[in-house]
């Protein structure tokens, strides 16, 4: 019975989700993104989309160290960038000031510790209920 529930727990510990993040800078003309997982390492490979209010500016891919660069819509001076793969994804709005340049960094989690707080606890939680219930049974069947 123990084993059993020691590979539940192992079974559903691969699937915990982790953060991804995303920085960007740019220049007078062009917009460059990074995004990474929350170990660092990059999103290689990802779709990323680029919007301007509801209409899709441009789509395409991120190189193998997570970099995607687009260039500045003349008159723009605001875009969401999203990457996505498969079930991770991140998106940010992305400010840029016309003539200038700058950066910044984020996280579609807000990169707050509480998140993982919360989330931990609730699955230990989960595994002490049906660690109790399985020992309920058993007392129940001694009765």
């Amino acid at each position: 019975m123990t084993a059993m529930l020691l590979l539940l727990a192992l079974l559903v510990a691969p699937a915990a989700a982790h953060g991804v993040y995303m920085s960007h800078e740019y220049t007078p003309t062009d917009v460059t993104i990074k995004a990474w997982y929350q170990g660092g390492d990059p999103m290689a490979n990802c779709d990323v989309e680029i919007t301007i209010g509801n209409e899709i500016y441009m789509t395409g891919k991120t190189d193998a160290d997570g970099y995607y660069t687009f260039p500045i819509k003349s008159g723009t001076n605001s875009y969401i960038a999203k990457v996505t793969e498969g079930e991770h994804a991140v998106a940010k709005k992305v400010d840029v000031v016309a003539g200038g340049s700058g950066g910044s960094s984020g996280s579609i989690f807000g990169e707050s510790l509480i998140v993982n707080v919360i989330a931990g606890l609730g699955y230990i939680i989960g595994i002490a209920g049906i660690i109790l219930y399985f020992q309920s049974r058993k007392n129940m069947k001694k009765n």
